[in-house]
């Protein structure tokens, strides 16, 4: 890899787990759930202003990062030593869950 653009081109400036799509996507979905619970927390319902996860998965991916990335800035874990939470659990449990919801929405569907 010699130039910028073949790194840009590499997505070697994302973290491990966004370097493919569908871990994209799922990042993104978690990230919308998170929102989703603001809004139903603390604006009853008010979804006026809020990003839909594709729209942001577009802006983060497409235009941030890669903005950042090319002018020599990544997106990189925290060197402190704190007990953080691990990422890709907490997608793997958001995936689980959602799972289950469409499982139990489809049963509901099937039963009737």
């Amino acid at each position: 890899m010699g130039t910028v653009q073949e790194y840009l081109e590499s997505g070697m400036y994302l973290p491990t787990f966004m370097r493919d799509f569908h871990g994209q996507k799922d990042v993104f979905k978690f990230l919308d759930d998170v929102q989703e619970r603001n809004i139903k927390k603390n604006r009853n319902g008010d979804r006026s202003d809020s990003v839909n996860w594709r729209s942001a998965q577009i802006y983060t991916i497409d235009i941030f990062l890669w903005v950042m990335a090319r002018h020599g800035y990544t997106l990189q874990r925290s060197r402190k030593k704190l007990p953080f939470s691990d990422i890709e659990r907490t997608i793997d449990v958001e995936n689980d869950r959602r799972r289950e919801e469409m499982a139990a929405a489809l049963g509901g569907l099937l039963n009737d």
